[in-house]
């Protein structure tokens, strides 16, 4: 007898497992002095909080050749994970600049975060995943995927207040949430 697949679950990374906003910021106050609070964050476009072109590419130029593989976990996280990989295909995708990969693999490992796909795509509706649900922060994000007929979780974050257009996207707060949905 064939065993049965298991559902896909999709799960971006950075905002959804990795505090990556927190450390993007410290580092624009850090290399620039320019001073970003989370709260004032409702668009996830640093340019226009005063970052320049320039400044922006240095920064995700580091973030993605080295800073990727310190950040810290989003609290829940990994426990959470763990507790659907049992349950569920992991699918990670990330808007992640494909430059990241081999520190975004590494900080995967150190974690100890299980996946059993990991894509580096924008693009995130497009690749053709079935997926059954996806875990997200990009309010756009979470609405083309749910086009796609998935169900959307979207971590509420300062710059994804905007009202939800999808019925099939869902805000929660915390991973425990989460779980209270898909076990």
């Amino acid at each position: 007898m064939r065993r049965r697949a298991r559902p896909i679950l999709g799960v971006d990374i950075d905002n959804v497992l990795a505090q990556s906003d927190a450390c993007l910021r410290a580092m624009f106050r850090e290399l620039y002095g320019i001073m970003l609070d989370e709260h004032q964050m409702t668009r996830y476009d640093y340019m226009t909080y005063g970052v320049t072109e320039e400044q922006l590419v240095r920064v995700f130029q580091l973030f993605n050749t080295e800073v990727c593989r310190t950040l810290r976990v989003v609290p829940g996280a990994k426990a959470a994970l763990v507790r659907l990989a049992r349950c569920y295909e992991i699918a990670l995708v990330t808007s992640r600049n494909p430059e990241s990969k081999a520190g975004t693999e590494y900080w995967l490992r150190a974690k100890g975060l299980p996946y059993d796909q990991l894509h580096f795509n924008d693009d995130k509706h497009a690749l053709g995943i079935p997926y059954h649900a996806f875990i997200e922060d990009r309010h756009e994000h979470a609405h083309l995927i749910a086009e796609t007929g998935a169900t959307v979780y979207l971590l509420t974050r300062p710059w994804n207040a905007a009202p939800l257009a999808h019925p099939n996207v869902l805000r929660v707060e915390t991973w425990d949430e989460i779980l209270d949905h898909l076990l």
